[in-house]
């Protein structure tokens, strides 16, 4: 056990938190677009808001970094990272392929991490070292090694632009077959064997992504960015996980592969 798995029960209190708060908003969408274009709803805003206060009173010596509000606290030893809706276009499209993203930082590594699917009930929580879990129901990646036998989930095509799109391609007509727009929910799938890799474009921040690392490495499978690095509290751009070490490093090098 790792210390930050004393902190699971109230990740668990803030997944069922926004949950709830999901559940009952979904049909009163006030939305706006932001700054850079993208679109941020009511929900979006209520969700943090209202985890940013749970953690305010239990844990008020931790820092917190969320999409939709400043961050505070990042030098502390834990820092929860809050995507309280990763996928507001498809949610406010009314498409129920979105999650909230819940993560734990230790010393800026993403440690315990939560992807919720408020709509469907279906919980995956993954803590790095210790496992990962569906509902609670151990699960473990499907382990494959051959590209040439996997099902790749590819998020959001049209981020990945000039400088990743041919390595997107590369895999793409590489793997068995593949499915398109996957994003958070995808690295759910991953961590239960459903599929075997998942890659995103440039366009990700931390909050989009410190809560996959844990699911991904609880579950025995590996995450990065496209280059390998380790993924902290402040990476951004973008990443790569797969169903085992082997795998990552053969979809890697696809990746990156020179034209």
């Amino acid at each position: 056990m790792t210390a930050t798995s004393d902190f699971r029960q109230l990740a668990e209190h803030l997944a069922d938190t926004a949950r709830g708060i999901v559940r009952d908003g979904r049909d009163r969408l006030a939305m706006d677009i932001k700054a850079d274009g993208s679109p941020v709803t009511a929900i979006d805003k209520a969700v943090e808001k209202a985890l940013r206060e749970i953690l305010a009173r239990e844990a008020p010596d931790h820092g917190i970094m969320g999409e939709e509000f400043p961050s505070v606290g990042l030098e502390h030893e834990f820092v929860w990272v809050l995507d309280p809706i990763d996928g507001t276009k498809q949610f406010a499209a009314g498409l129920p392929g979105f999650g909230v993203l819940i993560a734990l930082c230790r010393n800026q590594k993403p440690e315990l991490g939560i992807i919720e699917q408020p709509l469907t009930g279906e919980r995956t929580l993954g803590i790095s070292g210790d496992g990962c879990w569906l509902n609670g129901r151990a699960i473990r990646t499907s382990g494959r090694t051959e590209i040439a036998e996997c099902i790749a989930g590819i998020c959001n095509p049209d981020s990945f632009g000039p400088s990743h799109d041919p390595g997107m391609q590369r895999l793409r007509t590489a793997t068995r077959w593949n499915v398109w727009d996957t994003g958070c929910l995808g690295y759910a799938s991953l961590a239960r064997g459903a599929i075997d890799v998942t890659i995103n474009g440039p366009n990700l921040d931390p909050f989009d992504i410190c809560a996959l690392v844990p699911v991904i490495q609880g579950a025995g499978g590996e995450i990065s960015a496209w280059d390998g690095s380790a993924l902290t509290l402040h990476s951004e751009g973008a990443i790569v996980a797969s169903a085992s070490a082997g795998l990552h490093e053969a979809v890697r090098g696809l990746l990156n592969a020179s034209a």
